[in-house]
């Protein structure tokens, strides 16, 4: 059943989309046969004479691992300074309070009305 789909889809693709190969820049092209709007532009893999293209398309996709484990663990770090920095912040007014002594609960906005 999931071929049957993945052909659906596919004959979809073709009806609706064309490729084709631009003669400037020899990259490939996906574009849309009602509007002529261009879906989809690959650049072409530049190899040096005897490279293969398989290896470098694999180093490609290596870099691009890297690249994005560098920027989610750089995130992550990022969220947890964060959250120690409100937490630092709420530990801090939490004690003010504490010894200012003020016992009373803060203005509710929803009462204003």
């Amino acid at each position: 059943m999931g071929n049957k789909i993945k052909k659906a889809e596919t004959e979809k693709m073709s009806e609706e989309t064309f490729l084709i190969d631009c003669p400037l820049c020899e990259a490939g092209i996906e574009v849309e046969r009602r509007t002529g709007k261009v879906i989809k532009h690959w650049k072409k893999l530049k190899l040096k004479k005897g490279e293969d293209p398989f290896k470098k398309a694999l180093e490609g996709i290596k870099d691009n691992k890297n690249k994005l484990d560098d920027y989610f663990s750089g995130a992550q770090d990022s969220m947890e300074n964060k959250k120690k920095e409100l937490l630092d912040k709420f530990e801090k007014e939490k004690k003010r309070i504490k010894d200012s002594g003020d016992t009373s609960k803060p203005i509710n906005p929803m009462d204003l009305d």
